[in-house]
């Protein structure tokens, strides 16, 4: 007798809206409840008694624009800067506003201005961004991100929501 495998995906994600989801797998065990891997880690550093609070990390959502209707919200331009800048000037920036309870902003980081072959926007921050929102320091402080709506600048820029507390 062989065993089954058996993978239960949602009918709302596909496998790429998982990209950082665990999978287990188990044969004819009973089953546990997930844990976070940094609470796996922080028990080996720290002991079971010392408790760290794991990061959330930064959610794709489709609805967010939603809230960007009225005009209270804040922007900022990456046109003409390195990657390298780019990064620097939105953690700062996005760590700023936290401070100030601002929460709604708009990342514009612009297409790119070469196509190459099939792949038209080139942009290199663009494809950048939300690789960085995956990185410890834009997961404690963002909540949400997604692309924006043609009247907010379209793909060349990102909606994003940060964390209340």
């Amino acid at each position: 007798m062989s065993p089954k495998i058996k993978l239960e995906i949602s009918p709302k994600k596909s496998l790429e809206d998982l990209p950082n989801e665990k999978i287990t797998i188990s044969l004819g065990k009973k089953k546990s409840q997930p844990q976070s891997i940094l609470q796996d880690k922080s028990e080996d550093f720290n002991g079971p008694n010392n408790e760290i609070k794991p990061i959330k990390p930064v959610v794709l959502d489709q609805q967010l624009f939603k809230q960007f209707k009225n005009d209270s919200f804040h922007k900022i331009d990456l046109h003409g800067c390195t990657v390298d800048e780019a990064y620097q000037k939105v953690l700062s920036y996005l760590t700023n506003h936290s401070k100030k309870k601002n929460l709604l902003h708009i990342v514009i980081t612009g297409l790119g201005n070469k196509s190459n072959g099939d792949e038209f926007f080139t942009g290199k921050i663009r494809k950048q961004f939300p690789l960085w929102l995956e990185t410890e320091p834009f997961q404690k402080i963002v909540k949400s991100y997604s692309s924006c709506k043609i009247k907010h600048g379209g793909l060349g820029a990102f909606y994003v929501k940060l964390r209340t507390a």
